[in-house]
């Protein structure tokens, strides 16, 4: 999902610190790995490159002068930002409006009917006219928040106005509490094809600790009432090492969802972000810490998945990501692993297309005075990628399924992998993070464990120790990247 956030006051801060302020960790002798190829473990939750993004001050003028929307489209994916929530969950870092039920002030007619206008705006352009739609994610904030009728028409105003692909994608994300028996009927028999579930966890203890909006047992009866209507391919979240959260506790959450019999799930790290309302609680002492990612109770939860994947047919294809064969998510796949053009369109929604990555800030205000006006509310963009950057950010992507293939590399930029890095493929194979063969690279036991790191190794060195870029308006998913690349090179990856 792609959410935007102001300038981040931590970052900002962060600036006259030697550490990174996201979850980033040393390594220690009690990760029981027999290596340690780095002197510092990352983990970044989100990866997105180039790193930086910088403010746009052309405005709308930035897509009529600098990007070509008149050519052939090709490919895509289509993320459609729902910037609302119910309530906001206590480390949650990103942006949301609380949309309040019943909604008096008319809040969503508004917004729905300026992201069509939108659609239909970006739609009107060649480039996204002729190319041809391959998924279609509807998020946020909370995507399902939205009325049942709000949701025909978006979804309606998608098909009308885009060249959708026969085998299409298109993910609902949401909360099990908006879903009545009218939504579950509507999204059963619509064009929507798949629903993604944000349940974090089955305990409802768990859940008032971090502050979740969700509820056990609606996310079990909604599930089973779209599993009763015949729509199978449900997607849920869950997240492990939250306070409290116990190896005992997280085995009766994934024994709940094991019943419940899904085609997919993700299981994410809880983080505690600094400045949201958990890290005050925790500060104040009146929530306990979560444990350190290497703690062995950590590493325990995260074998109970893989026990689980094994026993139950499912395969880790990307990172966090599981799923029974053909459940894959295809807007991840087409987006990152197949690599096309993604258009976004909502407040927070990050695009790239024509070598640029660009972003539309949180403030729905200004976004309805834009549509409103006829123009496209563009507040952030990188600078244009070289051919290397665009090489570099492929690998980096297709990584996040473990491997790349040599033979779609070449197909994609017409050289060879290991022509264009085998200097960082050599030093991958020497700490064992890699195995290459004649098809293709592909991670390690060890590489998956240091995953974020060998990510790091593919980035362009111009990128290293931009401090800078902590004063630029990134987005909350972007800045754990800026942070890691205001260091040096060698902080993260020695030598």
């Amino acid at each position: 999902m792609w959410l935007a956030a102001d300038v981040d006051k931590t970052a900002i801060a962060h600036k006259d610190h030697k550490e990174p302020v996201v979850n980033m960790h040393l390594p220690s002798d009690r990760n029981g790995s027999a290596s340690i190829p780095y002197p510092r473990k990352c983990y970044l939750p989100f990866i997105l490159y180039p790193p930086a993004m910088r403010r746009n001050d052309k405005g709308h003028r930035f897509i009529v002068d600098d990007v070509d929307m008149d050519k052939d489209g090709g490919d895509f994916v289509l993320y459609l930002s729902v910037p609302y929530c119910r309530v906001r969950c206590k480390a949650c870092p990103y942006f949301i409006e609380v949309l309040r039920k019943g909604d008096r002030r008319g809040e969503e007619d508004r917004y729905v009917a300026a992201l069509i206008k939108d659609i239909r705006h970006w739609a009107s352009y060649r480039k996204w006219r002729t190319g041809r739609l391959r998924a279609i994610y509807l998020g946020g904030g909370t995507g399902s928040i939205l009325k049942t009728d709000s949701l025909r028409a978006i979804v309606d105003a998608v098909f009308e106005s885009f060249n959708i692909a026969d085998d299409y994608c298109f993910t609902l994300e949401g909360n099990a509490r908006d879903f009545d028996e009218e939504k579950i009927n509507y999204v059963a028999r619509s064009k929507i094809t798949r629903i993604s579930l944000g349940v974090q966890s089955f305990q409802p203890k768990i859940l008032r600790i971090v502050g979740s909006p969700h509820a056990a047992a609606q996310s079990i009866g909604v599930i089973r009432a779209f599993q009763d209507q015949g729509f199978f391919n449900i997607q849920m979240d869950l997240m492990f090492n939250m306070p409290e959260h116990t190896l005992d506790v997280w085995k009766r959450d994934l024994d709940v969802m094991a019943d419940l019999n899904i085609p997919h799930f993700t299981v994410y790290l809880y983080r505690i972000h600094p400045d949201t309302p958990q890290a005050k609680l925790i500060r104040a002492g009146k929530v306990k810490p979560a444990l350190h990612p290497d703690e062995q109770a950590v590493r325990d939860m995260k074998r109970e998945v893989s026990d689980l994947a094994k026993a139950k047919d499912f395969r880790q294809y990307m990172v966090d990501h599981f799923c029974r064969e053909g459940f894959e998510n295809k807007y991840n796949e087409w987006s990152w692993k197949i690599y096309t053009d993604a258009l976004a369109i909502g407040p927070g929604g990050y695009s790239y297309f024509d070598g640029y990555r660009l972003g539309t800030g949180k403030d729905v205000d200004e976004y309805l005075a834009h549509v409103d006006r006829g123009e496209f509310l563009i507040t952030a963009v990188g600078d244009r990628m070289t051919e290397r950057i665009e090489r570099e950010r492929y690998v980096i992507f297709t990584l996040l399924f473990f491997v790349v293939e040599f033979t779609a590399y070449r197909k994609k930029f017409g050289a060879g992998f290991l022509d264009d890095f085998g200097p960082i493929v050599n030093r991958l194979k020497e700490k064992n993070l890699v195995e290459v063969d004649e098809r293709q690279m592909r991670l390690t036991e060890l590489g998956v464990e240091w995953h974020s790191n060998v990510l790091l190794e593919f980035f362009n060195p111009t990128f290293w120790a931009d401090e800078d870029a902590l004063l630029e308006p990134n987005w909350s998913m972007n800045i754990p990247m800026v942070e890691v690349s205001a260091q040096s090179r060698k902080y993260w990856l020695g030598e």
